[in-house]
């Protein structure tokens, strides 16, 4: 049985009928609930058993995600938890468009974001793929490796310093992120 999420496309009027959490619209039968698709061949029946232990993001939660590709304009994020404690079973696809990572203008989405950059987003959509936005001041980057030598990037008050190298690099950093450097005051 496979697993299925809300609005997947499950077949056609015209191979099966409609049962337990499945829908119709303009001949098509979808999925109304996250569960396990099952195709009954002897009444031509197609239904989804719910899943109660699987969660999926909904809209408006904050998600944690791995940069994993893209180009200019958009990148490919890996959503991996609904928070640092919460791991999803299974992985899902975000995208994140250039428009939403920003309130000011950027040429390329790489000037804030490199590609295993550990984010914290925001879900605008209901389906996969989902719409992510980090425009928000406690979303962004919450974990970056540099880019020449790998090490884990320390937030240094408003950039990004590698301990390793001293390489300086840019970020849409969060106020969260998870690695900060602490002064001692002198006087």
């Amino acid at each position: 049985m496979k697993l299925v999420l809300p609005r997947d496309n499950l077949c056609v009027e015209e191979e099966f009928m409609a049962s337990t959490g499945t829908y119709v619209e303009d001949g098509n039968i979808y999925s109304a609930v996250v569960g396990r698709v099952v195709y009954d061949m002897n009444l031509r029946r197609v239904y989804v058993v719910p899943s109660k232990k699987v969660s999926i993001p909904s809209v408006g939660d904050v998600v944690i995600g791995q940069v994993s590709g893209g180009r200019d304009d958009i990148v490919f994020v890996k959503i991996l938890a609904l928070n640092l404690a919460m791991p999803f079973k299974t992985a899902f696809t975000g995208l994140l468009h250039i428009s939403q990572v920003s309130e000011h203008r950027v040429n390329s989405i790489f000037e804030v974001l490199r590609v295993g950059d550990l984010v914290k987003a925001k879900v605008l959509s209901s389906k996969p793929p989902f719409l992510l936005s980090i425009k928000e001041p406690r979303l962004g980057v919450i974990l970056a490796y540099c880019s020449k030598c790998g090490a884990p990037l320390v937030k240094d008050n408003d950039k990004l310093r590698c301990p390793e190298c001293c390489n300086q690099e840019n970020r849409r950093v969060s106020l969260d992120y998870l690695i900060t450097r602490h002064y001692k005051r002198t006087r």
